[in-house]
């Protein structure tokens, strides 16, 4: 995907990791226009300063997937598609990005695999009923990109986390901040279990 402009929508503390679907909903007219296929500019809030100080923040480009629009409220779901930084707002719902590129990782072989491993623990810990599915995904990710924005986007809830993560544009950090919080929540679902 080339630098360019694209409609920009604000969320206010969500995140769209990419390779990953989110709902959202809006009350933006500008919003309603659009239709899927479109690709949006999907940039997390935290706070008006976040708008403010937008000058090369990151955001996803994101595919609209579905759209409906009743009673002046669109409702969308959208499929991440890379992480791109916002260079210049060109009206208040558009804005010029530029695509961030995916590093080579030859040699983090060891980091994703132990990604893997935590995300299994996690995963059997919880025991929930799409744990086969969820297992079988994580062993079908090969891209440590798409593994860390997949484990992120399903198992770290908490909105500072997340964004955390999402704003970590070095895929080696990235998955390391993730095995951190990982470890932490495997042991609070243990000291809960009273393993």
């Amino acid at each position: 995907m080339e630098t360019g402009r694209i409609t920009l929508a604000f969320l206010y503390r969500k995140v769209v990791f990419p390779y990953c679907n989110l709902a959202l909903s809006t009350r933006v007219k500008a919003h309603a226009l659009l239709n899927p296929g479109d690709r949006i500019c999907a940039f997390p809030v935290r706070s008006f300063l976040d708008i403010a100080f937008f000058r090369r923040r990151i955001a996803t480009v994101a595919e609209v997937l579905e759209i409906k629009t009743a009673n002046g409220l669109t409702e969308m779901t959208v499929k991440g598609i890379t992480r791109a930084r916002v260079k210049k707002l060109t009206g208040i719902y558009s804005a010029v990005v530029e695509p961030l590129p995916e590093e080579d990782l030859g040699s983090l072989e060891r980091v994703r695999e132990e990604l893997r491993k935590k995300s299994q623990e996690l995963i059997f810990l919880i025991n929930v009923n799409e744990s086969d599915k969820l297992i079988h995904l994580l062993n079908f990710l090969v891209n440590l990109h798409q593994l860390t924005d997949f484990v992120s986007n399903y198992f770290i809830l908490k909105f500072p986390q997340r964004f955390q993560v999402y704003m970590e544009t070095n895929v080696e950090a990235r998955a390391n901040m993730l095995l951190a919080m990982l470890d932490v929540l495997i042991d609070d679902l243990k000291n809960k279990r009273g393993q």
